[in-house]
């Protein structure tokens, strides 16, 4: 395990990682549901991404050997940025024996972080809304027939009460826990389990976790249950890392900060970055330690992507 440093403290962080480039995003067209790869420029950052950050044992801003929960947006640009870090750092440093990444660091896919869903704006520039609507903006307007600010803002909020709970090691109601539901879009819960199927949501989750407890005594681990993550015994290995989209992250660090989802129109994220977000003084202080870092995608002196 690594050494806590001076600078980012002892206590646990959680990694953001926006997508590579995609052929939308070079462009500036909004890109929320719909499916868009990454172009091969979007490939090489998250290779760069992978090995000069997360495969690089001389840089000190992501630990990856304490990442055990890993959270990836369903849409393809965030899974094959995901996939890149899997087959170079994730996968390497997890290694042991014929073991991969997906047995001993837990890799969970949630629409809940899939990008804010711009309705009529979908695959429209900034600069072309602008036209008939000169003061408009995402943050303060929305989108018609979109998202509003406070939905993505709830989303965000049910990844945050995972990952918070996860790393102080407890369930909602405070009390010490191995293991956790995994939040998920109502569909999918219905796809992951039966049990919704027949019984109201409340009782269904407390089963889930009842049948989780006793399938973690058996068997050890939690490694094939997508419906629940497993909470490390050691407190330094509970670091947590985000794959998704710009404006959801965007909205998801101010509300990880204790802010209106409207204070995300204040951080500007690019395209295959990376950002850490901690706690100070207690668990409790939530806090940013390292914000929008893309120094690794200069190559040649050229900034790819």
């Amino acid at each position: 395990m690594t050494t806590p440093s001076a600078v980012h403290g002892q206590y646990p962080r959680v990694y953001l990682v926006r997508h590579g480039t995609t052929e939308w995003s070079l462009n500036g067209r909004h890109t929320g549901l719909t499916d868009i790869p990454l172009l091969p420029s979007g490939i090489e950052q998250a290779k760069l991404l992978s090995s000069c950050i997360f495969e690089n044992p001389y840089q000190d801003m992501v630990h990856i050997d304490n990442i055990t929960l890993v959270l990836v947006s369903p849409l393809s640009r965030a899974q094959q940025t995901y996939q890149q870090l899997w087959e170079g750092g994730l996968a390497n440093e997890k290694k042991s024996g014929n073991d991969s990444c997906f047995t001993q660091t837990q890799a969970r896919t949630s629409s809940l972080l899939t990008e804010w869903d711009y309705g009529d704006y979908e695959g429209v520039t900034t600069k072309e809304i602008l036209k008939t609507r000169p003061s408009w903006s995402l943050f303060g307007d929305n989108a018609p027939n979109g998202e509003t600010v406070e939905q993505v803002s709830a989303r965000c909020d049910a990844i945050i009460e995972l990952i918070h709970n996860y790393q102080r090691g407890v369930d909602s109601q405070g009390n010490a826990t191995s293991v956790l539901n995994m939040p998920f879009t109502e569909l999918e819960l219905k796809e992951n389990t039966s049990l919704l199927r027949h019984t109201e949501e409340a009782e269904a989750q407390a089963q889930i976790q009842a049948q989780a407890q006793a399938f973690v005594q058996e068997n050890g681990s939690l490694a094939n249950t997508k419906t629940i993550v497993t909470i490390p015994q050691s407190k330094g290995e509970r670091d947590v890392l985000i794959v998704a989209h710009g404006h959801f992250l965007r909205v998801f660090a101010a509300r990880w900060l204790k802010m209106d989802g409207l204070m995300g129109r204040n951080f500007v994220l690019d395209t295959a970055s990376v950002s850490v977000l901690g706690y100070e003084h207690t668990l409790e202080e939530r806090v940013i330690k390292v914000w929008n870092q893309g120094n690794h995608l200069w190559k040649n002196q050229t900034r790819v992507g």
